[in-house]
């Protein structure tokens, strides 16, 4: 029932999801001052859309359609600032019935989901009851959030539906119930994997990239690696809308494959001569993958962007961590709660630049109650069944690494951080190098396998230096030619 190929989408329309499809203290109404997008305007493209009077290059899509009206509905309950602007109920109110006309009946749904939805399909239903209460301001429930999902990884509803169902959840600010149905729909704890190490981090990165800085992921599993500390890897090739450099482009600009099963990512985990792998989201889940171009209609990230970052691949029997990164405060806490009640040994979560968890080579202003600092990191260690939780704004001068400011590079590009993330593995010194090190190092001391930060920060660079690091990562590249 969902599209093959998408059509747009509108640029106008675009802009106007992007004020109004976020969060009831965020949103901002159209029309409301000048330069805004007129909402008159934006329905007439949607009209215009739906009568097929417009090319398909500029035509809305369906997504933005469900995104449009979902978000539009849900700001119906939100405050005076967040809310309707008086431009846009007089545009709503003239557009009414020239909307009827021409707008398929489950977008017309969205604008005016009281009085229900009638259908046959199983999966339809269960979607159309779960928006029944998304498009109200509520939420969900675990099991229904896992039943809706399923019906949307299988294709069985339309564009504009799946499109409604991921931005009314960002918009009412999901619950945690609602998070852990977004992580388990996509790969469960049956899903898991065992392996024969001892010890097992997980890295959960943005899956959709770097655009300012460099990504060094790769090279700190390497160093990890040499330690004799194994990492996983998981991502996608490219993300809208951001559609930065990721891990899998730089394994690619080095010559790796990126399409090895999640058994040959085990074996690779397994050796000691590699330590480490990388594991493609459309090899472990490609429903959700190919869910990915949708993102660039809904203008807003969907749920799964906080939780594709914490999916659990693999397990050992012994020590088991996860280092995720973040952006937006209050789902720190979230993503914590899903690594305890998951069972990790540690678990850590950084305010790390671009959402990940690199940290920066500067710490800025500290932290304070309403605001997290770049580099502020939180987590846990499960010691004899308690928790031990920690919280810091980690300052890299303080492990002597001394800059005005944290570096860019002088080119954002996969083939670019691949040949500096080698040649910082070959022994380079300059920032590339120090950021490697000092991620490397801060994983490590975090998660309680280095008692001291400065030791740490002393191991990484020894097996950087002495080229066991890199022979790490061309052992794995090797393998996966």
């Amino acid at each position: 029932m969902g599209s093959a190929e998408y059509i747009g989408p509108n640029d106008e329309v675009l802009e106007a999801q992007a004020r109004i499809c976020t969060g009831p203290h965020q949103s901002r109404p159209l029309g409301k001052k000048e330069g805004d997008p007129r909402p008159e305007r934006i329905l007439q493209l949607i009209a215009q859309s739906a009568r097929g009077e417009l090319a398909a290059a500029q035509r809305v899509s369906m997504a933005q359609m469900g995104a449009f009206f979902a978000a539009m509905t849900i700001r119906r309950g939100f405050g005076e600032k967040t809310g309707w602007s008086a431009a846009e109920q007089e545009a709503m109110a003239g557009c009414r019935a020239e909307l009827e006309k021409c707008l398929p009946s489950e977008v017309l749904f969205l604008l005016h989901p009281e009085g229900g939805y009638r259908t046959t399909h199983p999966g339809a239903a269960q979607v159309a009851a779960a928006l029944g209460k998304v498009l109200r301001g509520q939420q969900l429930d675990y099991a229904e959030t896992r039943r809706s999902l399923a019906v949307v990884l299988a294709d069985q509803v339309g564009d504009a539906w799946k499109a409604a169902l991921l931005i009314g959840q960002r918009m009412n600010l999901e619950s945690y119930d609602e998070v852990r149905g977004y992580l388990d729909a996509v790969s469960g704890a049956a899903d898991v994997l065992p392996l024969e190490v001892d010890s097992l981090t997980h890295f959960g990165q943005p899956f959709d990239g770097a655009v300012r800085y460099f990504r060094p992921t790769l090279f700190v599993a390497a160093v990890r690696a040499a330690l004799g500390r194994a990492s996983v890897l998981h991502g996608v090739d490219e993300m809208p809308p951001k559609c930065g450099v990721t891990e899998e482009q730089i394994l690619r600009a080095l010559g790796a494959r990126t399409e090895g099963s999640r058994e040959e990512a085990a074996n690779a985990i397994q050796d000691p001569e590699v330590g480490f792998a990388y594991l493609s989201q459309r090899i472990y889940a490609p429903d959700a993958y190919r869910l990915r171009t949708l993102r660039l209609h809904i203008k807003k990230r969907p749920p799964w962007a906080t939780t594709e970052k914490a999916q659990q691949l693999f397990s050992c029997p012994h020590r088991n961590y996860m280092v995720v990164g973040f952006y937006h405060a209050g789902y720190e806490e979230k993503l914590l709660r899903l690594l305890w009640e998951r069972g990790f040994d540690a678990g850590m979560v950084v305010k790390g630049e671009e959402g990940s968890s690199h940290y920066a080579l500067r710490l800025g202003q500290p932290s304070t109650a309403a605001r997290k600092a770049l580099n502020h990191t939180r987590g846990f260690r499960r010691e004899a069944g308690a928790r031990r939780d920690f919280a810091a704004d980690v300052d890299p001068g303080l492990l002597g690494f001394e800059y005005p400011q944290s570096p860019r590079p002088e080119k954002v590009s996969a083939a670019a951080f691949a040949a500096a993330g080698m040649a910082a593995l070959a022994g380079e010194r300059g920032h590339i190098y120090d950021r490697i090190v000092l991620n490397a190092a801060m994983v490590d001391y975090w998660l309680g396998l280095c008692a001291e930060a400065h030791e740490a920060v002393a191991q990484a660079r020894a097996v950087v230096d002495s080229g066991r690091a890199r022979a790490h990562l061309q052992a794995y590249i090797e393998r996966c030619k």
